[in-house]
C-alpha cells in the first residue's frame, strides 16, 4: 500500500485519467451526448483545490449511482487540516469515486475496464484539477436529475457561514443565468484568494469563463469557493464555529437567488479585509 506522503500529483493525474475514461464509458452506455467544451484554462492549483473538486465529483457520481440503482460506496471521512492536504488525500478521494463508478458499471453490465495509464512525472495539481472538472462535466451529461441552482445555493450558504460577518442588504435581481452566477463566483474566488494570500496561501488562477455555463459548472466552482472559505475560516483568529450539521437551503432557488447569495459572499469577503 502506497504511503500518503509518497503519492505525487502525477499519480493522481494517472488515476484521474482512468476515472475519466470509465465515466465516458458509462455515458456512452447510457446513450448520452458528450460534453465537447474545451477544458478549463487554469494554473497554479494546489492539492486542496483538487481535493474539493473531487468532493464535487463524489456528489455527482453518488447521485448517478442512486439514479441507476447501484450499490452505494463510502467516501473517506477522515478530514485533514486544509493547510496540510497532500496529493495522497486527493488520490484517496479519486479511489473512492472509482469504487462508486465500479458499482455503477456493474449495475449497467459494463464489463470493459480502463487501465491506469503510464505515469507522467511532470504532471502537477493543475493538470489533476482540469481532469477532475472534465469528469464532472461528463457525469453531468449522464444524470437524469442534473445539478440545479438549488444545489449551488446550499453550497454557497455554507461558504457564507464560514466567512461570516455582515454584508448588508443585497438586492435580488431577476432573470439571472448560470453564466451570471459563474462570473460572480469567479469574483468571489479572486476576493478569497487575496485574503488567503495575506496568510501565505496561494490559489488556483482561473482565466476564463466557459462560453456555455450550466448549473453543474456553477456547482463545481461553488465547491472550490467553499474550500477557499473554509480555509480562510481556519486561518482567522477567534473565528466563530460554524454549525456543520445541516444548512437551511431547502426550497426552490432560481439563478437569481444564487447570484444574490454570491454577491452577499463577495461583500462578506470584502468586509473581512
Amino acid at each position: 500500500m502506497t504511503k500518503l506522503e509518497d503519492v505525487r500529483p502525477a499519480d493522481c493525474f494517472a488515476h484521474a485519467q482512468r476515472l475519466l475514461a470509465e465515466v465516458q464509458a458509462i455515458r456512452i452506455e447510457m446513450g448520452r451526448s458528450e460534453d465537447v467544451r474545451a477544458p478549463l484554462e487554469l494554473s497554479d492549483a494546489k492539492p486542496r483545490e483538487c481535493y474539493f473538486a473531487a468532493i464535487a465529483t463524489w456528489h455527482k457520481v453518488s447521485r448517478l449511482a442512486a439514479e441507476v440503482g447501484a450499490s452505494p460506496a463510502g467516501l473517506i471521512r477522515t478530514v485533514p487540516s486544509l493547510r496540510e492536504i497532500r496529493p495522497g488525500h486527493v488520490l484517496g478521494h479519486i479511489e473512492a469515486i472509482q469504487r462508486q463508478v465500479d458499482a455503477i458499471k456493474k449495475r449497467l453490465h459494463i464489463a470493459e475496464t480502463s487501465d491506469v495509464p503510464a505515469i507522467e512525472a511532470s504532471r502537477q495539481p493543475s493538470d489533476v484539477l482540469v481532469v477532475l472538472m472534465q469528469i464532472n462535466r461528463q457525469i453531468s451529461r449522464a444524470l437524469e436529475r442534473p445539478f440545479t441552482p438549488s444545489d449551488v445555493f446550499a453550497r454557497l450558504e455554507q461558504a457564507c457561514a464560514y466567512v461570516g460577518g455582515t454584508a448588508g442588504d443585497v438586492a435580488f435581481e431577476r432573470r439571472r443565468t448560470p453564466r451570471h452566477c459563474y462570473e460572480r463566483l469567479m469574483a468571489c474566488h479572486v476576493a478569497a484568494a487575496k485574503r488567503l494570500a495575506k496568510h501565505g496561501e496561494t490559489s488556483v488562477a482561473m482565466r476564463v469563463v466557459p462560453a456555455e455555463v450550466v448549473p453543474g459548472d456553477v456547482y463545481d466552482l461553488a465547491t472550490l469557493v467553499l474550500g477557499d472559505a473554509a480555509l480562510l475560516h481556519s486561518l482567522t483568529s477567534n473565528a466563530p464555529q460554524v454549525y456543520a450539521f445541516e444548512t437551511n437551503a431547502e426550497g426552490y432557488w432560481l439563478p437569481g437567488h444564487v447570484d444574490q447569495l454570491a454577491r452577499t459572499l463577495e461583500a462578506q469577503l470584502a468586509a473581512v479585509g
